[in-house]
C-alpha cells in the first residue's frame, strides 16, 4: 500500500477504527516503512492539553454581588443627590440665581445617572475599555441633553440679552458672574464623565469582561 495512503489512515488505525484487512496492512507496511513507522510513533504520543481554570463559581456570584452593589449604591447616591439639589432649588428666591442648583448639581447628576442605563447593555460590548468609553460618552451626552432642557425651562436665552450694548468691563462682569453662577456645574461634568469610565471599567471587570 502507498506511503501517503498508509498515513492518511495512522489516525484511524491509533484510534482503532479500522478494518481487519485495512489494520493488516498497515501493521505490515510500518514493519517495513522506517519513514512511516517514525510518524506513526510521533503521532502515538499523547498531545499536551493546557487546562485553564475556571473561575470558581463561589468567587464569580461574589464579584456579581459586588457589581450589583456597586451598581445598587451609584444609583441610590445619584437619587439622594438630585433629591437635595430640588430641596435646595426650592429653596432658592426667584431670580438670576433661581437655576443655580439645579445646573450645578441636579443637571450634572441626572446626566450621569441616566448614563447608568448603559451597565444594563454590557454584554453587547466587545471589551471592557469599549465599554468604558461608552459610558463616557453616555455620560457627557445625557448631561448635555439635561442641560439642553435646564435652559428652556428657566427661559436663559434671555441671558443673552445681557451682553447686547455692553462695553468691555461689563462684558467680562457678566461672564465672571455666569461662570461663578454655572461654572461648578461644567465642572462636575467633567469629573462625572471621567468617573463613569473609571467605575464601568471597574463594574466590567467585575463581570469577568476582559
Amino acid at each position: 500500500m502507498d506511503c501517503n495512503i498508509i498515513r492518511d489512515l495512522l489516525p484511524l488505525y491509533i484510534d482503532a477504527c479500522c478494518s481487519e484487512e485495512s489494520t493488516r496492512q498497515i501493521e505490515a507496511h510500518i514493519a517495513e516503512c522506517a519513514d512511516c513507522k517514525e510518524i506513526y510513533e510521533s503521532m502515538k504520543v499523547p498531545c499536551e492539553t493546557v487546562s485553564i481554570p475556571a473561575v470558581p463559581t463561589a468567587l464569580r456570584r461574589i464579584n456579581d454581588w459586588k457589581a450589583s452593589v456597586l451598581q445598587s449604591a451609584l444609583l441610590f447616591g445619584s437619587f439622594f443627590a438630585i433629591a437635595v439639589g430640588v430641596s435646595l432649588e426650592g429653596k432658592t428666591p426667584s431670580g438670576f440665581s433661581n437655576s443655580f442648583w439645579a445646573l450645578n448639581l441636579v443637571v450634572p447628576v441626572t446626566g450621569f445617572m441616566l448614563s447608568l442605563s448603559n451597565w444594563y447593555f454590557i454584554r453587547l460590548y466587545k471589551s471592557r475599555k469599549q465599554f468604558s468609553v461608552c459610558s463616557s460618552l453616555a455620560t457627557f451626552a445625557f448631561t448635555v441633553c439635561a442641560y439642553a432642557w435646564a435652559v428652556w425651562h428657566y427661559e436663559m436665552i434671555d441671558i443673552a440679552s445681557l451682553f447686547a450694548d455692553c462695553d468691555a468691563a461689563l462684558f467680562f462682569d457678566v461672564m465672571h458672574s455666569l461662570l461663578f453662577l454655572y461654572g461648578i456645574g461644567f465642572v462636575l461634568t467633567a469629573v462625572f464623565c471621567v468617573l463613569s469610565g473609571v467605575l464601568s471599567a471597574l463594574y466590567a471587570k467585575m463581570l469577568g469582561k476582559q
